[in-house]
């Protein structure tokens, strides 16, 4: 067995044995003015089907490395230029490299994806930026993460930054998932403002870099996204019960990186009484991927048909509204509440829609949609659980609805197996798209922590998440021991429910990785994080 490890892990890699081997510290400050901070985790998962085997399906190690230096104090440039009234400026730096080595351990990926494709291996200055203060005027600029919205692990107004599924589909924190972008971020701080507290307006400004949401979709990428279909590539074509060979051509029509394609927004955040809430509004381009198919410039040649298909990300507007609310006397709850308007939303139109819902022929639209979510947070003693601590009970309930919604509106292609005259053909497989959208699109959460021991230093969590409608579910079991303060062990079990021959649902919380019934996909999840 030959391990290959990238050459440039390797710094990264010595670079935290170092650190390993240090004396425990929560950040490492070189001199005054530099401090570091960061982790290295070794996760290992593997598939447990139906629990009677086990199947090794990532070994992924991931250091990251956050750096901030202080270049700006008390109105001092590099201890000896007056700045007036600029009182501090910070750069931030992080960097992260990845290696899967299950890709070189096991034969059954000789076949996948090159090194550089998704989540094999990875080495990238995630973020950059700099921070200036001169209040009440604070100014983010560089490749950065912008967070809103109240919603956990749902989308409704945390849509600036794309989403890089290929790592594990969406079942990583969403911190490691979201894709970086190169921005400017202003924040005014207004303070007391009338009846308002703690009042301040963020803008952003997104001039050039825009990014979709990654899927990969090559089925031998084992995060591949297949839908409810076979893990191949369709080849062929069934056109009045005659096959085909199919060959695709994709035109990327990414909105490219100019000026004239610049995206952004603004929000408005303050306190109310004991109400925390905020209004926000985003003009950008949506980072779902729609597919336009281009008849104008597909034709037949003797028995293949030259099918081309444009990947298209239409101009978008987000309105929306958070709030939370603490109330203290009668339920000891935290209430919370997000909701967001998107127009540009692209969908699917069926192949037979007629020409009054499809009058291009393209089999493509854009929706307009809206999300509500409404969330109830407690901690609540529960004596036969935990004597001694309280458990954090949570549970959200999400709700989209698609404002203009139509009955041809499709959701997730899938490979079938060609057939001709009910007759299945060998080697030879179709893209069929039979999954007509809901105009209602429910999620229900659940979750649970706490933590044991004299210093609470084993904590652990419980996630259901259920679509009603679909009947898909998702579970984590997962426990956190501390073994001290810089080195964490994570146990985790994610289970995935799906009814026999349901669809996935709108957010494929069952098992979306092949039919319930034949690879159900419940994954065991052992982490070693040292972090600093």
């Amino acid at each position: 067995m030959i391990f290959r490890l990238p050459q440039a892990f390797a710094p990264c890699l010595g670079l935290f044995l170092y650190l390993a081997c240090s004396p425990s510290m929560a950040i490492v400050t070189l001199g005054e003015n530099i401090e570091l901070e960061g982790f290295l985790r070794l996760q290992n998962m593997v598939r447990t089907a139906e629990f009677d085997d086990a199947e090794l399906i990532m070994q992924r190690n991931t250091a990251q490395l956050e750096s901030k230096y202080y270049f700006l104090r008390d109105s001092e440039a590099f201890g000896r230029f007056n700045t007036g009234p600029l009182e501090e400026a910070t750069l931030t730096l992080t960097g992260r490299g990845v290696y899967d080595s299950v890709y070189d351990m096991r034969g059954i990926y000789d076949d996948a994806p090159a090194p550089g494709s998704p989540g094999r291996d990875e080495l990238e200055m995630r973020e950059a930026f700099v921070d200036l203060l001169l209040p009440p005027f604070t100014l983010r600029l560089g490749r950065q993460q912008v967070v809103w919205g109240e919603t956990d692990n749902f989308r409704a107004l945390d849509v600036i930054n794309p989403l890089d599924l290929t790592w594990h589909w969406a079942r990583e924190s969403w911190e490691d998932i979201r894709i970086p972008l190169w921005m400017a971020r202003g924040i005014y701080d207004i303070g007391k403002f009338a009846w308002l507290d703690e009042s301040f307006i963020e803008a952003i400004w997104i001039p050039a870099d825009f990014r979709p949401n990654k899927i990969a979709t090559d089925p031998r990428q084992p995060w591949a996204f297949t839908g409810n279909g076979l893990r191949e590539t369709a080849n062929s074509i069934v056109i009045n019960n005659t096959l085909l060979n199919l060959n695709l051509s994709v035109l990327d029509k990414h909105p490219e990186r100019e000026l004239g394609n610049g995206q952004g927004g603004f929000r408005f955040k303050a306190i109310w009484g004991d109400i925390d809430f905020s209004l926000n509004y985003f003009y950008g381009f949506s980072g779902d991927t729609g597919v336009r198919v281009r008849e104008d410039l597909s034709r037949t040649v003797g028995d293949t048909l030259h099918r081309t298909i444009e990947l298209v990300n239409p101009r978008s507007h987000v309105v929306g509204f958070t709030a939370n609310y603490s109330e203290e006397r009668f339920t000891q709850s935290v209430f919370r509440m997000e909701t967001a308007f998107t127009s540009g939303v692209p969908v699917a139109l069926a192949a037979d829609a007629p020409t009054s819902v499809d009058g291009d022929r393209d089999q493509f639209d854009t929706a307009r949609r809206t999300v509500v979510m409404v969330a109830v947070d407690r901690p609540t003693w529960i004596k036969p659980l935990n004597s001694t601590r309280t458990v954090f009970l949570s549970t959200q309930v999400f709700w989209r609805h698609y404002l203009d919604y139509n009955p041809h509106y499709r959701g997730i292609p899938t490979v079938e197996n060609a057939q001709v005259g009910g007759i299945d053909l060998p080697g030879r497989f179709v893209s069929n798209n039979t999954d007509r959208l809901d105009r209602d699109e429910f999620v229900i959460t659940f979750s649970a922590s706490t933590s044991y021991g004299a210093a609470g230093l084993i904590q652990p969590s419980f996630v259901f998440a259920i679509d009603p409608r679909s009947t898909g579910a998702y579970n984590r079991l997962a426990v956190d021991y501390f073994w001290s303060d810089n080195i964490l062990l994570r146990l985790q079990q994610d289970l995935y429910w799906q009814a026999v021959d349901n669809d996935p649902g709108p957010w494929a919380l069952g098992d979306i990785w092949g039919k319930s019934d034949q690879n159900n996909r419940n994954e065991t999840n052992f982490s070693l994080i040292f972090q600093f």
